[in-house]
């Protein structure tokens, strides 16, 4: 299973994991708010409490940052599997971007009052 672990209460991440959701064609893709019992049970409490950091996980292998955002994308298929050329940028850079965005994402879009709350045909996506 694969996992993207996102803030629930950010505008900006939730934007990007309803980009997600409307190309996902196949639904390989599931998605948990790192505020919630799914990130609790397997993810390290560093990780969990980072919430500025999107987390990927493949099996037992985890992604943060910009290799996160990279490889959800290419999850799409088609042609977002493009994407995973951006993996030869030195990571250093690639999440020198991601930081800046993330350190602003509330400036940005804003936050919510509460966590997301998946319509009824999101919730076979989603885990708590």
């Amino acid at each position: 299973m694969v996992i993207v672990y996102f803030d629930g209460y950010c505008n900006v991440c939730n934007r990007f994991i309803d980009f997600l959701i409307r190309h996902d064609q196949k639904g390989v893709l599931k998605y948990a708010p790192l505020q919630g019992s799914t990130a609790a049970k397997h993810l390290p409490a560093e990780l969990r409490s980072e919430l500025s950091t999107m987390v990927l996980q493949e099996d037992d292998k985890l992604s943060t940052e910009s290799s996160a955002a990279i490889l959800s994308l290419a999850y799409l298929g088609g042609g977002f599997r493009l994407i995973k050329l951006f993996l030869l940028v030195p990571r250093f850079l690639r999440d020198g971007i991601y930081r800046w965005v993330a350190n602003h994402r509330y400036l940005f879009a804003g936050r919510r009052s509460t966590c997301r709350v998946p319509s009824a045909e999101e919730r076979t996506r989603f885990l708590e």
